[in-house]
């Protein structure tokens, strides 16, 4: 089985809709666009599905707001007006950060209690929250959610797996030092994959092979806990295109070795 590749549409050059889904399909030959809560507005809704349609993309969206800072009825209100607009875009995933909190078991509850509600709105527009990994916790102090396995499970547990999942972030994963442990513990309830590399402190987002992240290693693991989601590009075409390349290729062959075991 072929993987599912896609890109962000933050790293890649495009000055209108149109031009990020025909660059998307036809200059990179991918199957999956993920746009941004910063690119779209509510007006372009429309185009938006036109285009996912006429050039058979899937979709995604790529939420970028703290849900912690909020009060529980006011985030749900928040995500619930970005599940909406998944479901006029037509957008199968939506990508949320776990949010920042002062203290974790405190924000992890509160997360948990926010993705709870919001269950049925996204089965009712048949989207999957993806939950993605993040900083270190103590990082810049900057108390983000989603460093290590157990604060995505604090999350995920006994919620449906038809509706919210995870998203891992290997960059994120490289700075917090435990890639293999997300794989490992939350690999079957993983449904969504962001690329990019650093040098293990930083969140460069660097191109493939620019850090020092062990992609070989992390991509075996990947097909082996049975992963059969997207590979999202989230680092620049500026920096050369031979690097997506190489990195897609990468994929597919460790892909296609293990279609063959």
């Amino acid at each position: 089985m072929e993987p599912t590749i896609g890109i962000s549409c933050l790293h890649f050059e495009w000055k209108r809709l149109s031009q990020a889904f025909q660059r998307c399909a036809e200059d990179f030959g991918f199957q999956v666009l993920e746009l941004s809560t910063t690119c779209v507005r509510p007006e372009q809704y429309t185009e938006i599905r036109a285009l996912r349609r006429r050039y058979g993309l899937d979709l995604s969206l790529h939420a970028w707001t703290n849900v912690l800072a909020w009060t529980p009825e006011d985030a749900g209100s928040i995500l619930g007006d970005v599940i909406d607009a998944c479901g006029r875009m037509e957008a199968s995933h939506l990508i949320l950060h776990m949010g920042m909190y002062p203290d974790r078991a405190e924000g992890l509850a509160r997360l948990r209690e926010i993705v709870t509600a919001a269950v049925d709105s996204l089965r009712a527009a048949n989207v999957m929250l993806c939950l993605e990994n993040h900083y270190p916790y103590e990082y810049k102090g900057l108390n983000e959610l989603g460093g290590t396995p157990e604060d995505v499970l604090t999350v995920l547990q006994d919620l449906p797996a038809d509706a919210v999942g995870f998203c891992l972030d290997y960059g994120h994963a490289n700075m917090t030092k435990n890639c293999d442990q997300f794989l490992e513990q939350v690999g079957p309830r993983l449904v969504y994959t962001h690329l990019a590399d650093n040098m293990g402190e930083h969140d460069d987002h660097l191109s493939y092979g620019e850090g020092n992240f062990d992609w070989d290693a992390a991509f075996r693991q990947t097909a082996d806990v049975g992963y059969r989601g997207p590979f999202i590009v989230e680092f620049p075409e500026k920096r050369g295109r031979e690097h997506i390349d190489r990195c897609v290729e990468h994929i597919r062959r460790i892909y296609r070795e293990r279609g063959q075991e």
